[in-house]
């Protein structure tokens, strides 16, 4: 009789272990990639230090790894425009970094990237940003 319960406790244990390993290795799945992130326009709303509103927008091309930067800012003086152009590059293989470089030499590194189908997020300069696609967004 205590055989036939030992037994069947591992054999308990063998299901429940046998479970476990047959999910979807999601990380893999979810992988970034330049399909995912390129060819959009990838945008934040937000606000300044001093409340007025600011429109952040990222773009990333893959034929050359040339992206565009815009700030769009609205105050008093009415709207400031800051256009840059810049290239980019994945840190590494894992594809959850990315360089981007200025013809000023300046360095951008966009942490902790995760591109899903219509949002972008990360930590840029030191501040944790979500960016949705453009044409997401459109009605």
């Amino acid at each position: 009789m205590k055989t036939l319960n030992v037994g069947k406790i591992l054999l308990l244990c063998a299901f429940a272990i046998g479970l476990t390993s047959c999910g979807d290795d999601v990380y893999y799945t979810m992988e970034n990639s330049d399909k995912k992130l390129c060819d959009r326009t990838w945008v934040d709303e937000s606000e300044t230090n001093e409340g007025a509103p600011c429109t952040y927008q990222l773009k990333f091309f893959k034929d050359n790894n040339k992206g565009q930067e815009l700030t769009i800012t609205y105050d008093e003086g009415g709207k400031t425009t800051v256009d840059r152009e810049f290239s980019w590059r994945w840190a590494d293989n894992s594809k959850e970094a990315l360089r981007m470089t200025f013809p000023d030499g300046k360095v951008k590194y966009f942490e902790n990237v995760w591109v899903r189908d219509h949002y972008l997020s990360g930590k840029l300069d030191g501040k944790i940003i979500m960016m949705t696609d453009a044409s997401y967004t459109k009605n």
